[in-house]
C-alpha cells in the first residue's frame, strides 16, 4: 500500500485470528451493521511487525523498529477522543473491517496508532497485543485490586487472557467456567492457575460459594458473549460485587434488574481499549510471556488462513497466528 505523510508502512511478521474475523467471514449482520465493510477487503487487526517505511511527517519511528498497532482508527477530535476514550469514538473504523488490514505482507497505518515493542517480545506474542489490551482495559474499568476473588465466564482466547491478567493483577482466587466441549480449554485454564469448572457436570455457583465462605466472588468477567453466560455471572458474584461484560453477544438477555438492586451489584460494559492501554502493552506482554505461549495453538502460513478460520469455527484451536510468506 502507499504510505501517506502521517503513516507508517509495517512489514507484518505475525497476525492473530480473532472471533471478529470469523464473524466478518460469515458476513454476520451485527458486524456488517457496525463496521459497514466494503469488499474487496483485506482482513486482520491483531498483528505485530517491523517498520518498513515512514511518511514524511513521521519522526518517532525508524526502519526496522519492532511494533504493534492499535487498530481502532479513532478520529482524535470528538468528545470521547478528547476525553481519552478512543474506544468509543464517534467515528472509529477498524483495520481489517473498515480499511485494509494485516492479513497481508504489508499494511500502512497512521503513526499515532503504532506502538513500539521491546526487543524481547517475540512477534507472535506481539500479535496478542490487541487482545491483551482488551484485558488490561477491562481490569481498569472494573477496578480489580490485589485482594479480589475473580471468576471468568467463558474459556475462549479472551476468557483465558482475562484469567492470565487477573492473576497478574493479584487475584486471590481464580475460577474459569466452560462447557463440556471446552474440556481442553479448561485444562489450559487449570495450567494457568485457575480452578476450571465444567458447568454441565458441576454447579458453578455451588462450587464458588463453597470456596468463598458463601459470598461469591468479588468480580466476574463475562467473556462468552452469550445470554446464559450473563445469567451465570449474576449467580457467581457476591452482594456488592462487580460484573464486567466483555462478550459481545448477538442476542438480547433478560436481566433480573431487581436482583441487581437488592444485591447492590454493578454491571459494567467494556469495549476494546484506549491509548493508555497500548502505552503499557509491551511490558505487560513480557510479564506474562510464558502464560501467553500456552494459548497459541496453531501457527499457519497466511496462505492457509481459511483453514485457520475453519479450525476456530470448529473450536479446535485457541489462538491461531498467521505468518505471511516471504
Amino acid at each position: 500500500p502507499e504510505v501517506n505523510p502521517d503513516e507508517v508502512l509495517i512489514k507484518v511478521e505475525a497476525a492473530g485470528l480473532c472471533g471478529t474475523d470469523i464473524h466478518l467471514y460469515d458476513w454476520a449482520d451485527n458486524i456488517v451493521k457496525e463496521y459497514k465493510p466494503v469488499l474487496p477487503l483485506v482482513m486482520g487487526h491483531e498483528f505485530a511487525g517491523s517498520v518498513a517505511e515512514t511518511g514524511a511527517q513521521v519522526d518517532l519511528f525508524e526502519h526496522g523498529d519492532r511494533v504493534t498497532v492499535f487498530p481502532v482508527l479513532y478520529c482524535g477530535n470528538c468528545y470521547f477522543c478528547r476525553s481519552g476514550q478512543q474506544n468509543i469514538c464517534d467515528n472509529r473504523p477498524l483495520l481489517g473491517l473498515g480499511r485494509d488490514g494485516a492479513f497481508a505482507e504489508f499494511v500502512s497505518v497512521p503513526a499515532r496508532n503504532v506502538y513500539k515493542l521491546d526487543a524481547e517480545v517475540p512477534f507472535e506474542l506481539g500479535a496478542l497485543s490487541e487482545i491483551a489490551c482488551v484485558a488490561l482495559h477491562a481490569i481498569d474499568r472494573i477496578g480489580l485490586t490485589g485482594g479480589d476473588s475473580v471468576a471468568v465466564v467463558g474459556c475462549g482466547p479472551l476468557g483465558l487472557m482475562m484469567a492470565i491478567f487477573a492473576k497478574l493483577s493479584g487475584a486471590t482466587q481464580l475460577f474459569v467456567t466452560g462447557l463440556a466441549a471446552d474440556r481442553e480449554r479448561l485444562e489450559v485454564a487449570g495450567r494457568l492457575g485457575a480452578t476450571p469448572i465444567e458447568v454441565e457436570s458441576v454447579d458453578p455457583r455451588e462450587l464458588i460459594l463453597g470456596q468463598t465462605e458463601g459470598r461469591g466472588v468479588d468480580v466476574v468477567f463475562e467473556t462468552a458473549g452469550a445470554s446464559p453466560g450473563v445469567i451465570q455471572s449474576l449467580g457467581l458474584v457476591r452482594k456488592g460485587g462487580r460484573i464486567s461484560i466483555l462478550g459481545q453477544g448477538h442476542d438480547s438477555t433478560a436481566i433480573p434488574t431487581a436482583m441487581l438492586s437488592f444485591r447492590e451489584m454493578e454491571m459494567i460494559g467494556t469495549r476494546a481499549y484506549t491509548a493508555k492501554d497500548w502505552q503499557r502493552v509491551s511490558r505487560s506482554l513480557l510479564a506474562v510471556a510464558d502464560e501467553l505461549k500456552q494459548i497459541i495453538t496453531h501457527r499457519l502460513p497466511l496462505s492457509r488462513a481459511e483453514e485457520g478460520i475453519k479450525l476456530m469455527k470448529a473450536q479446535k484451536a485457541l489462538k491461531i497466528i498467521l505468518q505471511p510468506a516471504r
